[in-house]
């Protein structure tokens, strides 16, 4: 309760010194013994005289008769050596706050205050007393500490927050910052009050703010939300989300805003690059050659780009909710749905979905070849599925052309081994009628072993041993022309080179022995196999090989033909047929492969072309180079596959 009395008990007592002495002395401790608060009368050493009934119940004393006691023991320690101190400074009144202990033992706040006076006692002789008088204020000291609790919290709160905080007056400048905002503009919390809000927004962004702070602080609002850009200290742009309120004024305190700021600098990036993508998606779509169609769970289309139109003939937003299946010929109608509905319910694709053929339908009802892939897509719970149709009805033709290209091929390299092997005729009669007749020798020999009187069997078993080795030779050789006149469309196989080389120059040995020439293979060890034409390649080795024995026959000296084959760096097969005949003339090199030009008089220009072009077929090169010397080399390139080594 307010002291009220102390100051006027003071008054009465200032008033009472040098008057008169009244018939009837003052009784200070009737007059205190009337107070509801703790009082305690005091001599000028501060020892206690005496203390109202107050005090004595609140501390608990039950004598208030006794004099032998200090009511300093009734103050809590921490509190006593400030109260003793102030009592010693202040001469006559001083304030201040203390616990003093409860009856229970508990303390309780109280505001202390001490009064001097001076009484008389009944004789008349004056005396100085201090009065002192407490007042509880434990409440009022519960709600202090509540609120500084609070204010602590608040405090920690807007300190260590993970999100940016700050607080402008209604002018807009900065009276409160937290640390995370200053982290963000790079600004410590005494720059920034020295700023406004206006100086660290992007120039771009203060129209929109203006307004919106405006009608909050007319109260057209009560907060407002802002995605917008700062300005950093050190120029670098940040944008934010700020919520902004209005905290009402309280006493003495304005009204300011608050608001809570956080940092959206990398969400917009992610946006922004998300729409860069999306943006060079739309443009990808929108110019591909290839139709593409969107369409739903239901199979009901949702988009189609502009290619849609060449494609299928179709204007796109024609196909705007139509089903899928109108692309489709009714044949495949009934198969898709049956499928599609399957894979929504199990997961399982009745089609490959990556560049698989089909058949469409355009607008006209004409019917043909489409490429299909198809792609999903969830979005907001529902499925999406994207169709890349591409038209391969030119792919289709340019097929069947290289079809009936490749089967005329095969008729003229057919036709152009058949010729030459005319030319081989007679030497090869020669090469098969070797073993024909070594077979009928042995067998005439075997018979006259076995004619004797005691047959020997022997000598007969060892002749039919070569009997049998001869008829194989003769058959090889025949079996190797045979091949070279099949008329079959080119197959590819593992071929293993050095092996076919080895073939070649076993069928065409006797006819360079008949023109004294020589053969010589110079292969590297370890060549890999290649994927190859087997025919094809022996075609090329029998043209290039008898097109070298050809310029050296007619030299009147020994010729050499040598082939050569290793693998290059960049894994590639490099063959190279050489010879010691005639030679090229440096322009020749490359006129030779013409078509129909011949040095040979009975040549039909053909043989070199065809050898380029299925050397070229295989992914190669075939040319030709003069030497230093006499003669000429033919070099021709395959590649390896990955794979094999």
């Amino acid at each position: 309760m307010p002291l009220l009395w102390l100051p006027v008990f003071t008054k009465m007592t200032s008033e009472t010194q040098g008057a008169k002495r009244s018939s009837e002395p003052l009784d200070f401790r009737a007059l205190i013994e009337t107070i509801p608060a703790l009082v305690i009368c005091t001599l000028a050493d501060g020892s206690a005289e005496f203390a109202n009934r107050a005090w004595h119940e609140y501390t608990g004393r039950s004598s208030p008769e006794r004099t032998d006691w200090s009511w300093q023991t009734a103050i809590h320690t921490d509190d006593l050596p400030r109260l003793i101190q102030e009592w010693t400074v202040a001469a006559d009144m001083f304030e201040t706050e203390a616990r003093v202990r409860r009856a229970d033992g508990e303390y309780q706040w109280f505001a202390i205050r001490k009064a001097s006076a001076v009484s008389r006692d009944r004789v008349g002789k004056p005396s100085l007393r201090a009065l002192i008088a407490c007042e509880d204020i434990q409440e009022r000291k519960q709600a202090q500490a509540r609120l500084e609790q609070n204010e602590q919290r608040w405090r920690t709160t807007f300190e260590n927050s993970a999100i940016g905080i700050m607080m402008r007056d209604g002018e807009g400048r900065f009276i409160a910052a937290n640390s995370v905002f200053q982290n963000m503009l790079g600004y410590t919390e005494s720059e920034l009050c020295q700023l406004n809000f206006m100086d660290v927004t992007y120039e771009e962004d203060r129209k929109a703010d203006l307004e919106l702070a405006g009608e909050i602080l007319e109260g057209k609002r009560q907060h407002y939300q802002i995605e917008k850009r700062y300005r950093r200290k050190d120029g670098a742009l940040l944008w934010v989300r700020n919520n902004v309120a209005l905290v009402p004024g309280m006493r003495d305190v304005a009204p300011f805003l608050f608001a809570v700021v956080e940092d959206i600098t990398q969400r917009k990036q992610e946006e922004s690059a998300r729409r860069y993508s999306e943006e060079r998606y739309r443009v990808v779509v929108e110019t591909a050659n290839d139709a593409v169609v969107t369409a739903d769970e239901s199979g009901a289309i949702q988009f189609a780009n502009p290619a849609t139109m060449r494609v299928f003939g179709y204007d796109p937003a024609e196909l705007i909710g139509k089903p899928l299946t109108v692309l489709m010929p009714e044949f495949m109608r009934k198969l898709h749905e049956n499928g599609f509905r399957r894979y929504l319910t199990t997961g399982q694709r009745h089609v490959n979905w990556q560049s698989n053929e089909f058949t469409g339908l355009r607008k006209n009802g004409q019917e043909f070849p489409v490429e299909v892939s198809f792609g999903e897509l969830t979005m907001n719970g529902h499925r999406v599925f994207t169709g890349f149709i591409r038209d391969i009805s030119e792919r289709k033709q340019a097929e069947e052309q290289r079809e009936k290209l490749l089967r005329a091929q095969a008729d003229l390299a057919h036709i152009n081994r058949v010729t030459t092997m005319g030319e081989l005729a007679a030497s090869l009669g020669h090469e098969i009628k070797q073993p024909i007749s070594a077979a009928a020798a042995d067998a005439e020999t075997c018979l006259q072993w076995l004619a004797r009187d005691q047959p020997d069997l022997a000598e007969a078993q060892a002749a039919a041993s070569r009997l049998i080795k001869d008829v194989t030779r003769a058959s090889d050789i025949i079996s190797r022309i045979g091949s070279l006149f099949k008329k079959d469309v080119p197959q590819r196989e593992l071929v293993q080179i050095d092996q076919l080389i080895d073939e070649m120059v076993s069928l065409i040995r006797s006819e360079a022995v008949r023109y004294s020439i020589s053969i010589h293979s110079e292969l590297a060890k370890g060549l890999p196999k290649i994927m190859a034409d087997r025919v094809g390649l022996q075609q090329v080795f029998m043209n290039l090989m008898l097109n070298g024995i050809d310029a050296m026959k007619d030299m009147g000296t020994p010729g050499r033909l040598t082939i050569t084959a290793r693998q290059s760096e960049n894994r590639q097969l490099i063959v190279s047929v050489s010879d010691t005949g005639v030679g090229l003339q440096p322009e020749q090199n490359d006129q030779i492969f013409s078509v129909f030009f011949t040095s040979k008089p009975q040549g039909t220009g053909m043989g070199l072309p065809i050898s380029r072009s299925i050397i070229e077929s295989h992914g190669g090169r075939l040319w030709a180079t003069s030497g230093n010397g006499p003669g000429a080399t033919f070099q021709f390139t395959l590649p390896i596959e990955d794979g094999e080594h």
